[in-house]
């Protein structure tokens, strides 16, 4: 972790304001991207954001150590959305709203040809389909590992699951949005 980052996160623990905003304004899409792709609704998803960046700005100086930062942030994100989910507890928990628009994961080269471009957002919008409808014991390891950039031990330690059990999981949601992918590229 970069010692900005660090004396960033360190203001903020002791009360900047000023650092605060700045950490939340860089924290934001991934937080987003983290919600995203377990919960579409666009309503919902902004609830659970913004109860997630409530809770941060809150919580920020129980934080201990500032090289956890992505893992305590992780944590917040998990339960606020399972919190959100026990709230509104549903018959069907997990609905999701269909996909509209591509909202800014794409793939993006300037100097791709269209033809290519349009195939990458496809590719892009069938992956995003395909976690979307994996079961919940799949698509947390497989987003916090693929979107959020997290080890398997720090998956583990968040989701209080065996590091074995993460990298099964992981292995299978792959295979899962592999086949998906293969479905298409044959249809």
């Amino acid at each position: 972790m970069q010692e900005d980052r660090i004396d960033l996160i360190l203001r903020a623990k002791k009360g900047d304001r000023f650092a605060l905003e700045e950490l939340i304004r860089e924290e934001q899409s991934s937080i987003y991207a983290m919600l995203f792709y377990l919960k579409k609704d666009e309503y919902d998803l902004s609830d659970i954001m913004q109860n997630v960046l409530i809770k941060l700005s809150k919580k920020i100086h129980q934080l201990r150590d500032p090289k956890n930062f992505k893992i305590w942030l992780n944590q917040i994100i998990l339960n606020s959305y399972y919190d959100y989910i026990r709230k509104h507890n549903r018959k069907n928990r997990f609905r999701f709203a269909k996909l509209e628009d591509d909202l800014g994961f794409e793939i993006s080269d300037n100097k791709q040809n269209p033809q290519n471009s349009v195939l990458y957002n496809e590719l892009d919008l069938i992956i995003k389909n395909s976690i979307e409808n994996l079961p919940l014991h799949y698509k947390i390891p497989i987003t916090l590992r693929e979107i959020q950039g997290l080890s398997y031990d720090e998956i583990s330690n968040l989701t209080n699951t065996s590091i074995g059990t993460v990298k099964s999981r992981i292995a299978r949601a792959r295979a899962m949005i592999k086949d998906d992918v293969n479905k298409y590229s044959k249809g």
